[in-house]
């Protein structure tokens, strides 16, 4: 398969053409809704220009039994995968493409959960650092006044 993806590709074409496909669009013409029909839902035309087998998705059946065996370990042996593909009747390659694309998502929300901790980390001690900021304002105040206040309060004794 190849991918439509460059800027004046027919993928750009796309996510501008009306959601009619007419084949005698007067703004587009015939080739372009030719083209259109060669399209699978992904955007993706076979070499050949055939349309492409549509994407099967999995029974919910299907995918608790798989995330109960990415709770389990969240990688694949070769016979686990095979196994879980003929008791879930898959292909082994759909088990193995689950389990990577799982694996993305989950890395994405360990992400996205240590950057909240982070986060969370760095507005402490921004927080802290202000206050000590603040504080040692005071005690810098603090230090020209009270010799000041001595210096009126002593007597001249000249």
């Amino acid at each position: 398969m190849k991918r439509l993806s460059s800027p004046d590709s027919l993928g750009a074409l796309m996510s501008i053409c009306p959601a009619s496909t007419e084949e005698h669009s007067p703004v587009y013409g015939r080739e372009f809704h030719t083209m259109l029909e060669g399209l699978d839902e992904e955007g993706c035309v076979e070499e050949s220009g055939h349309v492409s087998e549509k994407k099967r998705r999995l029974s919910v059946d299907q995918v608790k039994a798989l995330e109960k065996n990415f709770e389990v370990e969240n990688k694949l042996e070769p016979e686990r995968k095979v196994k879980l593909a003929q008791e879930l009747g898959l292909q082994p390659r759909q088990v193995a493409v689950w389990f990577q694309n799982r694996r993305a998502r989950w890395k994405t929300k360990q992400l996205e959960r240590d950057y909240g901790v982070l986060k969370a980390s760095f507005d402490a001690l921004k927080h802290n650092y202000e206050n000590l900021q603040h504080d040692n304002d005071v005690l810098l105040k603090e230090v020209v006044i009270i010799p000041q206040s001595l210096s009126h309060s002593m007597p001249n004794t000249i």
